[in-house]
């Protein structure tokens, strides 16, 4: 599946979490068959290097789990962000989705007005998201994160040269 594209609306976006979900399902279905069936060594190899584990959005594609997490908590964090998005700007949609390795902001709005970086909080990780945006020439700028113990909403004390920061919801609360 690309890892760039355009969502339009917040009906495509329930589809790609629910694509997400039903990989996580198949995984644990796996887990469940697998942790019994194996040694502690061959089961924590097939968790790092295949055998356990798909792609967050292609169910029908193995990846390693330790890679499916890593790539699905960062998927739903855009997937927060966009919903975010579509309802307090709907204006600004569609919006571009650019996910992992993709080139630009991990969200853009089709119009041009908008860029986001999605950002978990360790390594520096806000600060350069905000550099990120900040680069642009988009209007509003923000960097949204997923990340436990912060409250839902905006983060007024972590905001800088008009980027805004919006905590989503965290993983303790899905």
């Amino acid at each position: 599946m690309l890892k760039s594209f355009t969502v339009n609306n917040i009906e495509e976006l329930k589809q790609l979490e629910k694509k997400l979900y039903e990989s996580m399902d198949k995984t644990l279905l796996q887990i469940s068959s697998e942790i019994n069936e194996n040694t502690s060594q061959t089961f924590f190899s097939k968790m790092k290097f295949g055998g356990i584990g798909f792609d967050p959005l292609d169910s029908k594609r193995e990846l390693n789990i330790v890679e499916q997490i890593n790539q699905s908590f960062t998927y739903l964090a855009s997937f927060y962000a966009l919903e975010l998005l579509f309802t307090e700007y709907p204006e600004l949609a569609p919006f571009r989705l650019n996910l992992g390795t993709a080139s630009g902001s991990d969200i853009e709005s089709e119009c041009g007005r908008l860029a986001a970086a999605v950002a978990p909080t360790s390594n520096q990780k806000l600060k350069k998201d905000i550099n990120k945006v900040l680069e642009t020439n988009a209007l509003l700028k923000f960097v949204l994160f997923m990340c436990p113990n912060f409250e839902l909403g905006r983060q007024l004390k972590l905001e800088r040269d008009g980027v805004i920061v919006w905590a989503l919801k965290g993983a303790n609360t899905l």
